[in-house]
């Protein structure tokens, strides 16, 4: 067996670190290490025999495309993806993989990207490994959550897809849920969040979180507004789902002023201006929210899982779309 020295050891997986996460080729990484090549492609060797570095291949996520079709009409979505689930592997990491696909077929040089929170929104940013287009901003559609259904909060994200992408980091660095409109208002008068919000409006693309009524992620959304217990069990009944802290009703219209006024973010009539948004959703428990926010008109990509998308021809109704 091989003894490596401590110095050999680093040298090694410094070469690993240049090579497979800021993608230098192997003779950038020999000028920058003072070395050769073949030293390179040696150390290299050496990192992936001593299990310093695992190789993963991942398939690409599989489109159902007839059903993907049907909700296009159904739905009058230009563009769905009805995707299956890989086997052993989580949905929303499948559903994720394939939201970030169309990330970045959507972004162009000097496009600004603009996100919301959830599970399906840190799974996307997960898979955006070293991109490098030119000129991006990264920004968040709404304040922070003080306790989010995810692992990570939408600043946390936010950085984390600017890292991923080399763009430039714009935080909303205020709580998605105030006290009251008036501190709402105060604040997106400030001078710094104001600045910031100015950029999610003016953003090419968006990311966002479809939430449903009833699901995990939008009830404790609601639970951030601390309303009185009667207050939130009627708005419990009567909201069909939620985007970016934003509730809406059965025909994806703003279901409550008051809700909103205590919103720190973009309203869902200025989401609904960002050229294209993309939303994410899994499950069957996400349809009722996902109906409600295409009749809005705010989705224009919509990725989501084949149970999700059973349960929406399942329990779609013609007759509210013709009320809608």
């Amino acid at each position: 067996m091989t003894i490596l020295k401590a110095r050999d050891t680093v040298s090694i997986l410094r070469a690993t670190r240049l090579y497979y996460k800021e993608n230098l080729s192997q003779d950038e990484i020999a000028k920058k290490l003072g070395t050769s090549r073949s030293n390179v492609s040696r150390m290299l060797a050496d990192a992936r025999r001593l299990g310093f570095i695992e190789i993963k291949i991942v398939e690409p996520s599989a489109k159902l495309e007839p059903v993907s079709t049907q909700l296009q009409n159904l739905l009058s979505i230009k563009d769905v993806q009805v995707i299956v689930p890989q086997p052993n592997e989580l949905t929303v990491t499948t559903v994720g993989r394939a939201a970030a696909r169309a990330i970045l077929r959507a972004i162009k040089p000097n496009n600004t990207i603009a996100i919301s929170w959830g599970r399906g929104i840190e799974a996307a940013v997960m898979n955006i490994r070293n991109e490098k287009i030119p000129g991006l901003k990264v920004t968040q559609l709404m304040g922070c959550l003080s306790s989010p259904v995810s692992t990570v909060g939408a600043e946390e994200l936010g950085r984390t897809l600017a890292r991923n992408l080399n763009a430039q980091f714009f935080p909303l660095l205020a709580p998605a849920v105030v006290s009251s409109s008036k501190t709402a208002s105060t604040m997106m008068n400030e001078a710094s969040i104001a600045e910031v919000l100015e950029i999610a409006k003016g953003a090419d693309v968006a990311l966002v979180g479809i939430g449903s009524n009833g699901s995990v992620s939008s009830e404790e959304v609601l639970r951030q507004f601390r309303l009185p217990q009667a207050a939130q069990a009627k708005i419990s009944t009567s909201y069909a789902g939620d985007i970016s802290a934003r509730f809406y009703n059965e025909k994806g219209a703003p279901l409550n002023r008051t809700l909103d006024s205590r919103v720190v973010g973009l309203t869902l009539s200025e989401i609904k201006k960002i050229p294209r948004v993309i939303g994410i959703a899994t499950g069957a428990e996400k349809a009722r929210g996902v109906i409600a926010a295409a009749r809005s008109g705010i989705i224009k990509t919509l990725i989501l899982d084949t149970s999700c998308a059973a349960h929406i021809m399942l329990t779609y109704n013609p007759a509210k779309e013709s009320n809608a």
